[in-house]
Parts: structure tokens; C-alpha cells; sequence
């Protein structure tokens, strides 16, 4: 894998593959909406937008979703080809003023070694990579590219949710596949076409 800037932005691209790939505008535009699911299961509303951290960014597609919706998102990923694509949109969308910011980290150490005060966000957004992890809106090639450039979490998914849902956390959100089985009990699940967000309530809260 190798990254190409190409029309003002950094792309994704395959040895002997001739097409990249990068988060377009008009994707995030089009799923930026209150009414839609990811920004429900996050709590987004006209009047409330949360601080998020988006644990497991990838592409960048929910991430970018949230900001566009005008949540400030942190965008925390551990491969270093990723964060600087990732980076690259935010020149991209400076037009939009958005509330960005990308952290190099694996999140999984990161959370483990924080404290309450460290954790400035209200939201936990888990997106898993590997088994149960399907970018849904995303092409096909990106989720190809992702499986193939990362490695696999070796955390369970019911202790990334007990680890995310420390204090101060209002809530953690975790993408499925509307089929996967449930991990733990959700305090409540918002479902789409093909996938679903179980929300998980912070301890204490």
C-alpha cells in the first residue's frame, strides 16, 4: 500500500491496482443528517451536539459524518497511513469549519491508560475492523483495502464496550451487522438497512 496525492488530496492505493481510494464529500454531505441512525445512536440533535471519539476512525467515513452533523470528533487511529489520509480530508472540509482532530494512537492503550479527567468526550464510537467489522456505506475497495493494510484487534469486543464505558462516558456506541449477535446487553438499538448501532449507557450514568 502506498498514498498518492492526487487532485489536491492523499489517496489509498494498492500495489498494481490502478484506482484508489479516499472519503468523498458527497458521501459524507449525503449521510450527514439528524434523522439518520448513526446520529441518533450518538445522540446528535438540533439542539445537543456530543464531543465524540471516534475509537477505530479507518476511512473516516462515520468520523466525518459526525463532524459534519457539528460534533467535535477526535479521530483516533493506530495505523499511520490511515491518520494521514485521514488528515488529508480536513483540508478538504476546512470550508466547513469542522471540529476535527486526528490522534495517532492505538485506542485500546489509550483508554486503558487514561483517567477520568483525560477523557473529555461523551461519546465512545466503536467501529470493529475484523469478523464482525462491515464499513456498510463504504465501496467495496475501501473495505478491501482496510481488512488488508490493518491488523486484527485482539481485544474482545464485550471488553472494548466495558473499557469504553468508563466515566465520563454518557454512552458507547457499537456498529453491527443487523444480524451479528449482541454483545452483552444494550440499553437500547437503533437499526438501519444493514447495519445496526447498540448503545450502551456509561457505568454511572
Amino acid at each position: 500500500f502506498f498514498l498518492w496525492w492526487r487532485g489536491g488530496r492523499l489517496e489509498l492505493y494498492r500495489d498494481r491496482d490502478p484506482h484508489g481510494v479516499c472519503l468523498q464529500p458527497a458521501e459524507v454531505t449525503r449521510r450527514a443528517t439528524l434523522r439518520g441512525e448513526l446520529a441518533r445512536a450518538c445522540g446528535a440533535s438540533a439542539s445537543h451536539r456530543p464531543r465524540v471519539l471516534d475509537a477505530m476512525a479507518g476511512i473516516g467515513l462515520d468520523g466525518m459524518t459526525l463532524c459534519a452533523l457539528g460534533c467535535a470528533v477526535v479521530l483516533m487511529e493506530r495505523d499511520l497511513m490511515l491518520c494521514a489520509l485521514l488528515d488529508s480530508y480536513l483540508g478538504m472540509f476546512v470550508a466547513k469549519d469542522f471540529d476535527a482532530r486526528i490522534e495517532h494512537a492505538d485506542t485500546w492503550d489509550w483508554l486503558a491508560g487514561t483517567t477520568p479527567s483525560d477523557r473529555d468526550f461523551e461519546v465512545i464510537y466503536l467501529d470493529p475492523m475484523f469478523g464482525s467489522r462491515r464499513k456498510g456505506a463504504l465501496p467495496g475497495k475501501a473495505m478491501q483495502f482496510l481488512a488488508e493494510l490493518t491488523t486484527p484487534d485482539s481485544h474482545p469486543l464485550k471488553d472494548w464496550v466495558e473499557l469504553a464505558r468508563r466515566p465520563p462516558v454518557a454512552r458507547v456506541v457499537l456498529k453491527r451487522r443487523l444480524q451479528d449477535p449482541m454483545v452483552g446487553t444494550p440499553d437500547w438499538q437503533i437499526k438501519g438497512r444493514s447495519v445496526r448501532y447498540d448503545v450502551y449507557r456509561g457505568v454511572n450514568t
